[in-house]
């Protein structure tokens, strides 16, 4: 017999291939090397004793049989996931454990606070957090990976709710030494010509599209360098002039020698951010996080406005 708990846990990848339409695309997704991914689902063909996937130059399609399987799988593994939850909630919003997807800093802002009262109001709850791409984020969630995400915009995903919470103004980061930092506020044909670099990771891509479409909008190809690199390193490297590149309210609270922060002019350049979850997921810390996040949204702009970022 197929060892069940290792089935589940490699299931998914599985559901991951379909979506993607083959191994290398699925990794990316994931964020995990391709010959993982490969691996995995080798080793869940082993277990149940047949192929799932075909494999040509093309990609990937599901087997007669992997078709058959997956179809009665999936409902069955929602079903064990609600059971679990179902079970967890008689230990009440105070005990278990929450999955969160972040995108923004918790350097300071909205997450920062939310997360903070989390803590204070649920300390026996082990809250896990998982800082990737909006795309990364989604995909974990759509699987069960994740109780919720935080991401910018507002997500359609099905069978899951998305509620707008907060907005974050956006940043302009910039060398102390450039001289455009002596401005209070900068706007975007001043920045026009300038290179910029963006993160691969967390809210990189998402600032990527930001600027092209920014810039290419007044008629400019923005130059755009990406480096595989965490939020600290990327503010580094711009204070050593590698480039500028763009912020929001949460990362406000970061302190890295040799940059600045200028809002941009426009005060319409505001960024909405939204929280998203199942909505079969009965975990109750879940339900004490979202109540809480509403909370903070209520008075989130009084709470941020005294936030300083003229260095």
């Amino acid at each position: 017999m197929p060892d069940l708990a290792l089935d589940l846990r490699y299931l998914r990848y599985a559901i991951a291939v379909v979506e993607h339409g083959s191994f290398r695309q699925t990794a990316i997704a994931l964020n995990i090397s391709q010959s993982t991914v490969t691996r995995r689902i080798q080793l869940l063909e082993r277990r149940l004793g047949f192929a799932l996937f075909n494999r040509d130059s093309r990609g990937v399609r599901l087997t007669h049989a992997g078709e058959n399987f997956l179809k009665e799988a999936v409902p069955g593994v929602d079903q064990l996931r609600r059971a679990i939850r179902l079970s967890s909630a008689r230990n009440g919003p105070h005990n278990g454990e929450l999955r969160i997807g972040i995108l923004a800093s918790l350097a300071a802002g909205f997450l920062h606070l939310t997360l903070k009262e989390f803590r204070s109001r649920f300390p026996q709850v082990k809250a896990v957090l998982h800082e990737s791409t909006a795309e990364t984020n989604l995909h974990r969630l759509a699987t069960g990976e994740l109780d919720i995400a935080f991401v910018t915009g507002l997500p359609n995903l099905p069978r899951h709710k998305a509620e707008v919470l907060w907005k974050e103004r956006i940043f302009v980061v910039l060398p102390k030494s450039h001289p455009l930092a002596s401005k209070d506020e900068l706007r975007w044909d001043e920045i026009r010509s300038e290179p910029f670099i963006v993160s691969s990771n967390g809210p990189g891509p998402e600032i990527q599209d930001y600027l092209v479409a920014k810039i290419a909008g007044i008629g400019f190809r923005p130059s755009i360098d990406v480096h595989d690199v965490g939020r600290e390193s990327l503010l580094n490297l711009v204070a050593i002039g590698y480039g500028l590149t763009l912020t929001s309210t949460s990362a406000l609270g970061l302190t890295v020698e040799g940059v600045v922060f200028r809002a941009v002019a426009d005060s319409a350049e505001e960024l909405p951010s939204s929280a998203i979850w199942s909505e079969a997921n009965t975990n109750p810390a879940l339900t004490g996080l979202v109540e809480i996040a509403r909370s903070i949204a209520s008075d989130c702009p009084e709470k941020l406005a005294d936030l300083p970022y003229k260095a």
